[in-house]
């Protein structure tokens, strides 16, 4: 082998290597799902993105937040490596062969959406069978839900909560399944309180966890940061975090809507 052919394979170790230094963890979350994550305000990352933040502040570990892409994408990049965490995310038995987990660190509740004018009485899946539903691509309902709207619903995947309160407000679904708070936000935020409530009853409330890539090149870093969430879920942090969000001490500048 040539002098220049072994210079260059030097080079390119190096070049490898700092590809993969670690110098910081890249972090994703959920469009339009505030209070849990928001991206469009500096140092307000939504409860579960403050959790992170946190974490990795106290491990000495910098996060980078990453760009707005579909939810769906955001977990096919957490799967293959081509992203650290993502700051909340519901635990099913088939993430949890492609994924870690943190442990819980909240909750929240799932709720069926439906034009004022089309109420029914909802107080089980069961009330669901032979309607038209939708909920936002990718999205979990929960383990048990899940398994029961794959055998005896019709869902429809939609691309975000926009699309799928809209398609509630004009009749061409029956039913939207989303989170109740952020739900709650977005009828706000796009106008459609008089047009949209929520059924008493919830779909499920399932619990939020932080979640790790286990093909990324950073797996002591992800140590590090859920030994930290860990030591946080004990000593009040989370629960600082929560109340913070809840009590509405964070003045969070409404978002502009997207209309494309």
């Amino acid at each position: 082998m040539s002098h220049l052919m072994k210079l260059m394979l030097i080079i390119f170790s190096i070049f490898c290597a700092s590809s993969y230094s670690c110098n910081y963890l890249s972090v994703n979350g959920a469009d339009d799902w505030y209070p849990y994550f928001a991206r469009k305000h500096p140092g307000q990352h939504g409860i579960m993105g403050d959790i992170v933040v946190t974490a990795a502040k106290r491990a000495g570990i910098e996060v980078s937040m990453q760009p707005s892409i579909p939810w769906k994408r955001i977990l096919f990049n957490l799967r293959y490596g081509n992203l650290d965490v993502i700051a909340g995310a519901l635990k099913t038995e088939q993430r949890e062969k492609q994924f870690n987990y943190s442990p819980e660190v909240h909750h929240a509740d799932l709720k069926v959406f439906v034009r004022y004018d089309q109420q029914f009485n909802f107080t089980q899946l069961g009330d669901l069978q032979g309607l038209n539903g939708a909920k936002v691509r990718g999205m979990s309902l929960g383990q048990k839900a899940d398994e029961y709207a794959f055998s005896h619903l019709v869902i429809n995947d939609v691309p975000d909560p926009k699309s799928l309160l809209k398609m509630v407000a004009t009749g061409r679904v029956d039913f939207g399944i989303f989170y109740a708070s952020t739900g709650r936000k977005e009828l706000q935020r796009n106008k459609l309180e008089e047009k949209i409530v929520l059924l008493d009853g919830s779909v499920s409330r399932e619990g939020l966890f932080i979640a790790y890539s286990k093909t990324s090149k950073c797996q002591d870093q992800i140590a590090l940061l859920d030994q930290q969430i860990i030591e946080m879920t004990h000593d009040g942090s989370i629960k600082n975090i929560i109340a913070k969000y809840h009590a509405n001490k964070i003045a969070l500048a409404k978002e502009k809507n997207n209309e494309n």
